[in-house]
């Protein structure tokens, strides 16, 4: 054992399993090997867990769509406005759409080479301060999780998220403050709480060498420096609308978001034990001063920034950037009892060493199995999270044959349906890309409580949908059954009048709602 408690195979540099066998040319191979595996092995229970994109992830293929064709970084052409969360995705996705490759694909492979990516890098991270064997099965572990695979499929910006994120935690603890500043911009730019790595760079610096503190941060700011000057002049701010429209359709608060998140972490036997182990871990990280410090810090600081959002915790991908540190935080802690256990019971056996070196791999190895055995529980938990997007992808084909470029689309839920119909103009009624729909959500939430209704429902009263109809009068109303109060807007004379609902008896659009405006119809309702 190194001073202060350190195992002795920790290194300052991502060659820490190379020196740790011995740095030869023929063992470095293996020491590859040993990445390389674990990611091949994330690539192929993706593939194996198929397509899953998430209808959210067609908001910014739609993004990526208009910047693509030349309308630049919007949501409908010609008017701007910053729904996306994760503009430099978006960027990215165009440019693949201009060399040929279609958005979802691309946005499906690029998450995909992302998650092989997240298990490298995680690996590299425990290598700081685990064993080879170990660090090896740890990787395992986390390509086998069913959340990494869902992440790499979703289309959203999650797994690339991740990765980067991971990498500029890695380059901060390699002392590298320039590279972690960069990358820390660059996670900023594909999600707002990248930011939160930047601050964990400039910490560590400030801590280690106070002189260099300007590095991470400069690098950082000339990153993201062009993209705050060109939202601010395009879009009046950088923050993107999504976060205000769903902080009025989707309130919570803190205490709450935070319970969900921690049920959402440790759903299931298997993440139980992977989060009671990482809690020691934390412990055992403070209190041994590993260099897993600033990772448990910018895990705490993560959950910390999801309940100050109060945003509801709706799916389980808001916490699934957590899964890398929580794994290598089990690990860590596994590791470390292994050892003062080995050394408490077999203080001169001969059979210590293989006690130290196989023990922790094999516990991981069975935690590795168990989280694999986890993938039917979690697919039926959110079968109904993916099911839609295939049939609002069928309902925008079914449209197209009937809209004319420039109608007007009002939608319950936006993102493949949206998608589906690039040339026309849709309202979205959560407000994340439409700045009408929220404000008409804002007044209706003022007016109920002018009522006396002190805590109205986030869907609110049906007034606001029947203004939106009115002032838009949009061609068509597309929404799944629960939303845009559709099933009592049908009955309102001046709704049933001027429009009526087509597909119906359509198979599997049972509970959907298609409302077309009769061509000849007068105003609104």
């Amino acid at each position: 054992m190194a001073a202060g408690g350190q195992p002795q195979s920790v290194s300052h540099d991502s060659g820490a399993l190379l020196s740790a066998e011995g740095g030869t040319r023929g063992k470095g191979r293996l020491v590859w090997l040993a990445y390389i595996i674990p990611a091949i092995t994330a690539l192929c229970v993706a593939l194996i867990h198929g397509p899953f994109l998430i209808d959210d992830a067609y908001i910014t293929f739609r993004y990526a769509e208009n910047l693509a064709v030349g309308e630049g970084l919007v949501f409908n052409r010609g008017e701007a406005v910053l729904g996306t969360t994760s503009p430099l995705l978006a960027v990215g996705l165009a440019f693949l759409k201009l060399i040929g490759l279609e958005v979802p694909l691309a946005a499906r492979w690029v998450g995909l080479v992302s998650g092989m990516a997240v298990v490298i890098i995680t690996q590299m991270l425990a290598a700081r301060v685990m064993q080879p064997l170990a660090c090896l099965v740890l990787g395992l572990c986390l390509a086998f999780h069913p959340d990494l695979a869902i992440a790499a499929n979703s289309g959203m910006e999650t797994a690339v998220s991740m990765a980067v994120v991971y990498a500029a935690l890695l380059m901060t603890l390699q002392g590298r403050y320039t590279w972690a500043g960069t990358l820390g911009g660059v996670a900023f730019l594909l999600r707002p709480d990248g930011a939160l790595v930047v601050l964990i760079a400039a910490g560590v610096t400030l801590c280690h060498h106070p002189r260099k503190i300007w590095r991470p941060l400069l690098a950082a700011g000339l990153v993201t420096l062009p993209w705050l000057i060109y939202a601010a002049v395009t879009y009046g701010g950088w923050i993107p609308q999504s976060i205000p429209a769903k902080q009025l359709i989707h309130p919570d608060t803190p205490g709450h978001i935070l319970l969900t998140n921690l049920r959402r972490l440790s759903f299931g036997v298997p993440m139980k034990l992977v989060c009671g182990l990482a809690v020691g871990g934390i412990a055992l990280a403070v209190v041994r001063r590993s260099k897993l410090v600033p990772l448990a810090v910018w895990m705490l600081l993560y959950l910390a920034g999801l309940s100050a959002s109060r945003i509801m915790s709706l799916f389980p991908w808001y916490v699934t950037p957590l899964l890398p540190g929580l794994l290598v935080l089990a690990a860590y802690c596994v590791e470390v009892l292994i050892r003062a256990v080995a050394k408490r019971v077999t203080e001169t056996s001969a059979w210590r060493p293989w006690v130290e070196r196989r023990s922790a791999p094999a516990i991981l190895l069975i935690l590795a199995i168990l989280l694999f055995g986890e993938s039917p529980t979690w697919h039926a938990r959110n079968e109904a999270q993916f099911g839609r997007v295939p049939v609002y992808l069928r309902i925008g084909d079914l449209l197209g044959q009937r809209c004319r470029p420039g109608d007007i689309v009002l939608v319950g839920e936006v993102g493949a349906l949206a998608y589906a119909l690039p040339e026309q103009f849709i309202i979205d009624s959560s407000g994340i890309n439409s700045p009408a729909v929220l404000s008409a959500r804002k007044e209706d939430r003022s007016r109920l409580r002018t009522q006396g209704i002190a805590r109205p429902s986030p869907e609110g009263s049906p007034q606001w949908v029947l203004e939106l109809v009115d002032r838009f009068e949009p061609r068509y109303v597309v929404t799944y059954r629960p939303w845009l109060h559709v099933q009592e807007i049908v009955s309102v004379p001046g709704i049933a009048k001027v429009y009526r609902r087509v597909g119906s008896d359509i198979p599997g659009l049972e509970h959907y709602f298609i409302l077309e405006r009769e061509e000849d119809a007068p105003g609104g309702p």
